[in-house]
């Protein structure tokens, strides 16, 4: 990992600020030595949240040490003082103008209560960064400033007494006017001071819902709301069917096969099919020279990994999964498309949840077995998802690999993969749009979602565990 220092030729801190550090930096360092459990609790929070670990920016003011546990190819920090940056391993040192800040995948802005003007900063990186970094916005909770502003005015000599006031809903404010919106907010930290097992005990208790509200920080993501994209008509698109004894759907399918983008290829994964699904798929004959067909051999094990196996034999800009039973039309799938090319959505989930459903188009425990994991995945993950088992799903190709990374991250193999993908997207700071589409009636075959109260309680089993592992870990 190679780490420089940043040397701003301009004004960037308040007055202040700048005087206090240059008067008190040793009383500083001596803060942060003690206190350094605080700093790298925040730190261990960040590496869960970054989902992009390549190049990372830093700006910093007399917090330095939160970059400490943060291991990159490239790391650049920006501090107030450079006796205050505590790591011995930077060596090297970068001049803004010789930094292209297209070259960044991630800013962490720990510094934003002492900038002169944050909006100013904002507009700045809003047209210099490129349309996937994400910005990081670490400030305090509401409660906590009022507390913190008290405790300041004792301890004089260790703080400065003189910052913007910036809670959350002026984080929020800040983003929306200079073109970002909040991906992700985390609340963080009850308890900042170093106690065997009271810390993390208290730390992690007051990460879940409801009592998160108490904590003391909060990890703001937020990417560009307005960014230029070609249209899914210049893009090649990799459909992927994962299909399992539907010989006399595959026969709907090739009757309603239409190119998509600049081209179009369906991939098939047939999963140890035991009737002639396989020769049926071997005998479609597109008429449209822009689709082409692909076969490939899924594992025979479950849906996901047939799924996954199909996205590695893929070649198109563009994923979309789609699932063998034409419950949902290839028209509502250019409708989201169409989202996906004009707006920042990186992964579209369908919802089959919005409009009416056809009379037996979802089985009722289904149904409700659905309500329930929408319902936990959005009050969890603090995101609203309405349909988590709906199979299709879009993402671009670009992304597979922060996907794949987060596979199975509960230990517990997902058989389907729609959570496999959604909780993905969710850790990776990926924008999930949710596009309502027409369910159908299966017109052929049966569904192979059965054994529900099994299935349930692994899926419980998945989500439960992925919310330890993603948020309380």
């Amino acid at each position: 990992m190679k780490k420089y220092r940043l040397i701003l030729n301009k004004d960037y801190y308040l007055k202040e600020t700048k005087k206090f550090y240059s008067k008190f930096s040793k009383n500083r360092i001596k803060f942060l030595r003690k206190n350094q459990f605080f700093y790298h609790q925040i730190s261990n929070y960040l590496k869960n949240i970054i989902s992009n670990k390549k190049n990372l920016m830093f700006f910093c003011c007399g917090n330095s040490l939160i970059s400490e546990k943060i291991h990159a190819e490239k790391l650049i920090i920006h501090e107030i003082n450079s006796e205050l940056i505590l790591d011995e391993n930077i060596n090297d040192e970068i001049n803004e103008n010789e930094l292209n800040l297209l070259d960044i995948d991630t800013i962490i802005c720990a510094d934003i209560e002492h900038q002169i003007n944050p909006q100013k900063t904002l507009s700045y990186l809003s047209n210099k960064i490129k349309d996937d970094c994400e910005i990081i916005i670490i400030s305090k909770s509401l409660i906590w400033a009022f507390l913190i502003k008290f405790f300041k005015f004792f301890f004089r000599n260790q703080f400065s007494t003189e910052y913007n006031f910036l809670p959350f809903n002026y984080i929020k404010n800040l983003a929306e006017i200079n073109n970002f919106e909040i991906i992700k907010n985390e609340k963080r930290i009850i308890y900042p001071k170093t106690t065997p097992y009271i810390s993390n005990f208290l730390n992690k208790v007051f990460s879940l819902p409801i009592l998160n509200f108490f904590c003391m920080i909060n990890l703001t993501v937020i990417k560009k709301k307005n960014i230029i994209k070609k249209s899914f008509l210049e893009s090649k698109i990799s459909i992927i069917i994962p299909c399992k004894n539907e010989e006399k759907n595959i026969k709907i399918i090739e009757e309603n096969l239409i190119n998509l983008g600049k081209e179009t290829e369906y991939i098939f994964g047939d999963d140890l099919s035991i009737d002639k699904t396989l020769e049926e798929i071997k005998n479609i004959k597109p008429v449209d020279p822009k689709i082409k067909i692909k076969i490939y051999q899924g594992p025979g094990i479950c849906k996901s990994k047939n799924v996954f196996k199909g996205i590695e034999e893929s070649e198109g800009e563009i994923i979309l999964i789609y699932d063998a039973d034409c419950t949902i039309s290839f028209k509502d799938i250019q409708q989201c498309l169409t989202v996906m090319s004009k707006t920042n959505t990186e992964f579209i989930n369908c919802t089959r949840m919005i409009y009416p459903q056809e009379a037996n188009a979802m089985k009722k425990f289904n149904f409700l077995g659905n309500v329930f994991f929408a319902f936990l995945f959005s009050y969890l993950f603090n995101q609203k998802i309405t349909d988590t088992l709906c199979g299709t799903k879009i993402f671009y190709k670009k992304d597979w690999l922060k996907l794949k990374s987060s596979i199975s991250i509960s230990g517990k193999e997902d058989l389907w993969g729609d959570f496999d993908l959604l909780i993905g997207a969710y850790k990776n700071n990926i924008k999930i749009t949710e596009v309502p589409v027409k369910y159908y009636n299966r017109i052929e075959g049966e569904t192979k979602m059965t054994s529900v109260f099994q299935n349930g309680l692994r899926m419980l089993n998945i989500i439960i565990k992925s919310y330890i592992k993603i948020r309380l870990s």
